[in-house]
C-alpha cells in the first residue's frame, strides 16, 4: 500500500471518474484555463471530484472528500476560447484540506496507490469479468452496435477490475461515489455485481420491448 500527500488543483464536476476511466472535458472559464496552464507547466495532473454542494459554473463548489487524480492525455483548442481535453483517471485520493489561494480550488490530498491489495477467488473474478463482458455487449446492442470481446480487455487485478465495473455502471452519481469511496476492492466488486445484474434486467427488458415494437410494425 502506497500513500502520498501532495497539493493538487481540483476540478469539481457533476460526474464521478474512476481510476482507469477516461473523461472528455471542455474548458471555457478563465479560472480553469489558468488551472490547465498550471498543470501543463508541472505534471499535467489535477483532481476530479463530484460536487456535493454548488454548481460547476460560477461560484466555488463544495466537493466530496474522495476523488480521482486525472492526467491530461490530449488537448486541443476549439472555437470561442474553449479547450477540449481528454483525461484518464490514475488513483483515488482523499482531501485533507481545501486551499483557496488561487482563482481555482486546490487541496492537500492523500493519494491511494495499490490500496488494500487483495486476491479474490478465481470463480469470483471470472463471474465479474463475464458480467462486465455481457454488460458491455448489452449496452452496445442497446445503441444498435456490436462489440467483440477482444476489443475490450477486462482487467484481472481486483483493484483495476473493481473500478472497471464501476465505470461500466449507468448508475446515479450518488451510487458511483459510494463505489469510489469504498476502500475494499472485494466489496466494490460485490456491490458492482449486484448493480450490474439489476441494470442487465432493465436493459434486457428495453431490448425486448424494442424488438417487439419493430416486429409489430411489420
Amino acid at each position: 500500500m502506497n500513500r502520498e500527500t501532495q497539493k493538487i488543483p481540483l476540478f469539481p464536476l457533476s460526474t464521478v471518474l474512476f481510476p482507469g476511466g477516461t473523461i472528455p472535458l471542455q474548458i471555457f472559464e478563465d479560472r480553469y484555463h489558468s488551472m490547465i496552464q498550471d498543470c501543463l507547466e508541472s505534471d499535467s495532473k489535477f483532481g476530479i471530484v463530484l460536487i456535493k454542494e454548488g454548481k460547476e459554473v460560477g461560484s466555488t463548489a463544495v466537493p466530496h472528500r474522495v476523488g480521482t487524480l486525472a492526467k491530461i492525455t490530449q488537448m486541443r483548442e476549439i472555437s470561442q476560447n474553449r479547450l477540449y481535453l481528454n483525461a484518464v483517471g490514475e488513483a483515488r485520493f482523499t482531501i485533507l484540506e481545501l486551499i483557496e489561494e488561487k482563482s481555482y480550488l486546490e487541496a492537500l490530498v492523500e493519494t491511494h496507490t495499490g490500496d488494500n491489495f487483495q486476491e479474490i477467488a478465481a470463480e469470483s473474478r471470472y463471474e465479474a469479468q463475464e458480467a462486465a463482458s455481457r454488460h458491455l455487449k448489452s449496452i452496445v446492442d442497446l445503441n444498435g452496435g456490436w462489440v467483440r470481446n477482444a476489443e475490450t480487455p477486462i482487467p484481472d487485478e481486483p483493484e483495476k477490475l473493481s473500478f472497471f465495473l464501476g465505470q461500466l455502471l449507468q448508475a446515479s452519481n450518488k451510487i458511483r461515489q459510494e463505489i469510489l469511496e469504498e476502500s475494499s476492492p472485494t466489496k466494490r466488486i460485490e456491490l458492482c455485481l449486484i448493480l450490474l445484474k439489476r441494470e442487465a434486467r432493465s436493459i434486457s427488458s428495453t431490448l425486448n420491448m424494442d424488438l417487439l415494437f419493430k416486429f409489430s410494425r411489420n
